[in-house]
Parts: structure tokens; C-alpha cells; sequence
């Protein structure tokens, strides 16, 4: 971690995010992947992997958890000045800003009324809004993110994300790029010197378990192979945009230059409450010789820092005693009118406005630059209206479009997974490619402005789209909305009813009114 690259060169390897491919005909050659020939691929994949991309991956994870270069920089300063490192938390924020932004409001499903019902109880079962959520922060983060379909002992479809650290997909050679079969693999650590490592391998049919009792994955051996019913591979990844990218990677040299400025502002004010004193005018009284202290074999004896060590009462030694006090002595004793005593603090002058218009800079380019809204800014505000607000979100938005439509994908496939399970049970009459999914996002509602707006709507559109659009207001279902107003007007018609022929047989006079209320009653 010393070796990392601060603002220099280029960040991460060129194949970093590079998609693994083998050709369809080559993998047909693989009769059994539990051949040796398989698991050399196999181990040369996962090499590969670990070389290239896993550095960039957990990178990217650093700056999520705030754990940024600037941590690891080199900076060559004094050990008498201020270091401070401090780590932005920016990553974090444009990521939970943006999984609540698309996710915030659960995802929901239309199309046949058996098939979604039979989608939301699995969404029931499996915890799927968050689990969605969980998808949404790798896809955040690392730009790529991972799920697996299984069944559990009850035979019942289950669905848990893959860390995107340990999880690949390998694709063939074709224009479809289908995915020929799905890798995880993960060490288990009993002890610091006991560790095993495990390598699952999912294909359309079956799923293939390998380990090793060694630290690396070279070693691994076939354990056994299970069925699987999904007929598909079952591990399934979703991007974040064509490129694989995470939403703050782009930015990532804007953060470490904000961390920059943060620290060497902590470094300045800090060095500036111990600024040195300076004193002219008194010799040096440093005198012993040599400098530095040696060993028996004359080699010099190095600090834990490996410098030197300097004698006592040498020139280094009151040197750095003085930098240890935040005192300075200079000798000016070579002037021909002799010693002129003076003491000033050394200090520097900071220029506070400028150092303020660069960080503003800089945090205006990382927000502008993953086109995150700053609700920190004033005039970002619940007083403003809805169509200034959608001018504020327009970037945000475009790029919600996009990664709306991948996830889209990435659940149809899931999907369709579970449908051909389903399809085993009788439960799926081949509808699953019309179901459509809905998207709402999770943006502050001026509630006043949208009753006033759906009340301009009514009669204009079908009640059945008013409704969908009062959803997100009332929290209400749209059908349930209409069948909830079906009652209400049932219900009046029916007290209208009860009150007409109450009046009707109401009597006036005791006469035969009343025989006819008395026999209704």
C-alpha cells in the first residue's frame, strides 16, 4: 500500500475492467470441467483476475469506506511538522445518494396478475428491495455487481449478492456474448497460518466445487458436482454503464486533490500554532564530533525511520533538538560590528480566499462530474418548484435513465431464471417477458403543487392512470385505489337507496303508511 500513486500516472491497469471471453467452440471441448485441462483455465483465469482487476476493486471499496490515498501518501516531511491525512467522504455520499435516488421507492412490477403475484411473493421471501439496494451500491462502487439464484433444502428459489471482489463471468466469442459459466471464489482463514481456499464454478446444468488447503488457488482440486435447475447460468451480473465504471471513479483524482487541500489547510494552521522562534544573534554550541553515532564496524546505526542517529551535543543533534522546541538559533556573529540580537516567529501567510475558491472548485467538479445535486446548496431548497427542481436533477436524471434500463435487463434475466423453475412446477404460463417493471424516484414531493397538478388531470386522463400517478402519493396501489372508490360508491348508492325507500314509507298520518313501514320492517 506505500507504492500507491497519489495524483500521478495512471491509476489502474489498462485491463482492470476487462471482460474474461473464451470461444464457444473451445469450451465445448470441455467434456467434464472437473479435467485438470478445465482447472488450469480455471486457476489462469482467477490469476488473472487478482493481477488486473482485483487491485481496482478494492480501491474503489477505500474510497467508499473513506479510506482514500491520501492516507498512504508520501510526503518527506519533517517529523518535527504537522502530517495530517485527512480522507473526504465523498465516495460514500454520491453512492447512498444514488441508491436512494433510483431505489428509494421499491421497484414494481405489472403484466399477468398471477405471474406478479407470484413475483412479489418471491420478492416477499427473498427480501428483494433490499437485496436490490445491496445491488445497487456495488454497481456504485465497483461499477459491476453479482447475484446468484439457488435452492435452498425446501427446494424453494432463493437469490443472495456476490462479492464483486470474488465473483466473475466468463462469455463467449459471439455477438450475444452469453455467458458460458459463472466463477466464485473465496479463502477461509482458521488460523494466520491456516488458511483453505474454495472455487465454485456455475454452468447451465451443473455446478462444480473445487479447494485447496493452500493460501493461493493453484492448487485446487475437484471436490464434486451438483445439478442445477435454472438452466442458465445462475450467476448473474448487472453494470452499472457499458463501461463497467463505478459513479465516483471518474472523480477520484478530484477527491484526492479536495484531500489535499484539506490536509496541507489542517498542516498550515496547525505549524502556524507552533510556529518557530527565531533567535539571531548566539553561535552555535553544538561541538561534538563525529555527527552521527557508528557501530563497531564504523557502519552507521539508523533509526526505526532508518536515518542516522546523530551524537549528542553534535551540530544535527542541536538542530533537531531546536525543531523539537519550535526554536531556531542563527549565528551572525561573522558581522564586523559583532552580534545584532533579534527573536521573531517564522511564519507564512495563508491566503484564505483562494483556498477557499479552489476547494468550492473542486467540489463543484466532482458533483458536476457524477451529476450529483449539492442539497447543501441554498438554493437547492424545498421552497423551490417542482420544474426548478427537475433542472436541477436533469443530469441526474439522464443518467438514471441509463442505469434504470441495465438493472431492468439484469432482473428480466433474473427472471426468466426463476421462471424456468417455475416452469418445471406448472406455475408460469410463458409470460414472463411481459412483465414490466417501474421505476419511482426517490426525490422530495411539493405536495400541494402535485394534488393541484393531478386535479387538472382528472377527466382528462382514465382514472386508472389518475391513480397510478396518486400512488406515490398516497402509498395506495392503484387498484386497490379503484376498488377501495368501487366500495365508496357502492356503498353511497346504497345508503341513497335505504333513505329513498325510507321516505317513501314514512307515514304522515298513522294510516296505511305505517302498516306498509310496520310490515317493512
Amino acid at each position: 500500500m506505500n507504492n500507491v500513486n497519489f495524483l500521478n500516472k495512471t491509476r489502474f491497469n489498462p485491463d482492470a475492467n476487462a471482460v474474461f471471453q473464451m470461444a464457444a467452440k473451445d469450451f465445448e471441448l470441455y467434456e467434464d470441467l472437473s479435467a485438470q485441462t478445465f482447472v488450469d483455465k480455471l486457476t489462469n483465469y482467477i490469476s488473472v483476475f487478482q493481477a488486473d482487476q482485483l487491485p481496482r476493486l478494492k480501491e474503489l471499496k477505500r474510497y467508499y469506506l473513506a479510506d482514500n490515498n491520501i492516507k498512504y501518501r508520501e510526503t518527506g516531511r519533517d517529523v518535527n511538522r504537522a502530517d495530517n491525512r485527512i480522507a473526504s467522504d465523498w465516495a460514500k455520499y454520491i453512492t447512498v445518494f444514488m441508491q436512494g435516488y433510483i431505489l428509494g421507492n421499491p421497484i414494481a412490477y405489472t403484466g399477468d396478475d398471477g405471474l406478479v403475484e407470484k413475483i412479489e411473493q418471491f420478492n416477499q421471501e427473498n427480501s428483494t428491495d433490499y437485496h436490490d439496494g445491496l445491488i445497487e451500491t456495488d454497481l456504485s462502487i465497483y461499477g459491476r455487481a453479482y447475484e446468484l439464484l439457488y435452492s435452498d433444502e425446501q427446494s424453494q428459489e432463493r437469490i443472495v449478492k456476490l462479492d464483486p471482489e470474488g465473483t466473475f463471468v466468463v462469455y463467449d466469442d459471439t455477438i450475444a456474448r452469453n455467458s458460458l459459466f459463472g466463477v466464485r471464489f473465496y479463502q477461509i482463514k482458521y488460523s494466520p497460518t491456516s488458511i483453505s481456499s474454495f472455487v465454485e464454478v456455475y454452468t447451465a446444468d451443473e455446478i462444480y466445487y473445487f479447494s485447496s488447503e493452500a493460501s493461493d488457488f493453484n492448487g485446487i482440486k475437484f471436490d464434486r458436482v451438483e445439478t442445477s435447475p435454472f438452466q442458465g447460468v445462475p450467476i448473474n451480473e448487472y453494470k452499472n454503464n457499458e463501461e463497467r465504471l463505478g459513479d465516483y471513479e471518474s472523480v477520484l483524482d478530484g477527491i484526492d486533490a479536495y484531500d489535499l487541500s484539506q490536509s496541507e489547510l489542517a498542516n498550515f494552521q496547525q505549524d502556524m500554532n507552533d510556529a518557530y522562534l527565531v533567535i539571531t544573534g548566539n553561535p552555535m554550541t553544538g561541538t561534538s564530533e563525529p555527527e552521527y553515532q557508528t557501530d563497531e564496524n564504523g557502519e552507521l546505526v539508523l533509526d526505526e525511520y532508518n536515518n542516522p542517529i546523530a551524537v549528542d551535543n553534535s551540530e544535527t543533534d542541536v538542530v533537531q533538538n531546536m525543531l523539537k522546541a519550535r526554536l531556531l538559533i542563527l549565528d551572525n556573529n561573522n558581522d564586523p560590528d559583532g552580534p545584532n540580537p533579534s527573536a521573531e516567529y517564522l511564519t507564512k501567510t495563508y491566503d484564505s480566499t483562494g483556498a477557499e475558491a479552489y476547494k468550492k472548485r473542486l467540489v463543484d467538479d466532482i458533483l458536476r462530474f457524477t451529476f450529483t445535486p449539492d442539497t447543501n446548496d441554498q438554493n437547492f431548497a424545498g421552497t423551490q418548484s417542482g420544474e426548478a427542481m427537475k433542472y436541477k436533477l436533469m443530469g441526474n436524471d439522464n443518467l438514471r435513465k441509463t442505469k434504470e434500463r441495465l438493472l431492468t435487463r439484469g432482473i428480466m434475466r433474473r427472471l426468466r431464471l426463476i421462471g424456468n423453475v417455475w416452469s418445471i412446477k406448472n406455475t408460469l404460463y410463458g409470460v414472463i417477458n411481459e412483465v414490466q417493471l417501474k421505476f419511482t424516484p426517490n426525490v422530495p414531493q411539493n405536495d400541494e403543487e402535485r394534488v393541484t397538478q393531478l386535479k387538472a388531470l382528472y377527466g382528462v386522463i382514465s382514472d386508472e392512470t389518475l391513480f397510478e400517478l396518486l400512488e406515490t402519493f398516497t402509498g395506495v396501489d392503484a387498484d386497490e385505489e379503484m376498488k377501495r372508490l368501487d366500495e365508496q360508491k357502492q356503498k353511497g348508492m346504497d345508503d341513497f337507496t335505504a333513505q329513498t325507500n325510507y321516505k317513501q314509507l314514512k307515514p304522515d298520518d298513522g294510516g296505511q303508511d305505517g302498516q306498509l313501514l310496520d310490515q317493512a320492517d
